[in-house]
């Protein structure tokens, strides 16, 4: 790589931009380590934190037709990095009702009245729900009910995205204790 030093970044994005399969590798070289060690600090595991590279780098390749030729390089693609770690994150909260739900169809003796026990396991949501202080109740349906961005979440509550996350993040852990309460009690 030492020969590759003396290209100015503005050359490379010229080259990227023309579709060069050496500037794109030298553009690999030059940050996807540094990459990969700021999403490994977010997702704790290696592998995800290579695959979220791989779509950092593929995202691009697909767009560098586009890029502008005054584009900083390290502020694109850390930009990039940075939506990719909060949506990472966004899939690992709602991950576990998931997984709350498939712990309770295998916990359940019957498999074939599913839709039944999906009605039963909303039932039971819906009650860990309810349960919940009103300020956790809005954020986790306006969340992960409704599908709204923090952002939008916290336009619409007038609240700093910061207090919705951390509400998100609270909730979903009582929600949790709540869910886990109303299972057991429910096999009884």
């Amino acid at each position: 790589m030492a020969n590759s030093i003396n290209i100015s970044e503005t050359e490379l994005v010229a080259s990227l931009k023309k579709g060069s399969v050496k500037a794109f590798n030298m553009i690999y070289q030059l940050y996807a380590k540094r990459l990969l060690i700021y999403i490994a600090s977010a997702t704790n595991n290696k592998e995800d934190a290579e695959e979220i590279v791989s779509d950092i780098f593929l995202s691009l390749w697909k767009n560098h037709e586009n890029i502008d030729l005054n584009t900083d390089l390290s502020t694109y693609l850390f930009h990039i990095a940075y939506k990719r770690r909060i949506d990472f994150f966004r899939h690992s909260l709602t991950v576990p009702i998931y997984e709350d739900y498939m712990l309770f169809q295998n916990e359940l003796i019957s498999q074939e009245n599913s839709e039944l026990e999906y009605n039963e396991f909303l039932n039971i949501f819906n009650s860990a729900l309810t349960s919940l202080p009103s300020r956790f109740q809005t954020l986790l349906t306006l969340s992960r009910i409704k599908g709204l961005s923090n952002e939008q979440i916290a336009i619409k509550l007038k609240i700093s995205p910061k207090t919705v996350r951390n509400g998100i993040s609270s909730g979903l852990k009582l929600l949790k204790k709540k869910l886990d309460i109303l299972r057991r009690d429910h096999k009884v």
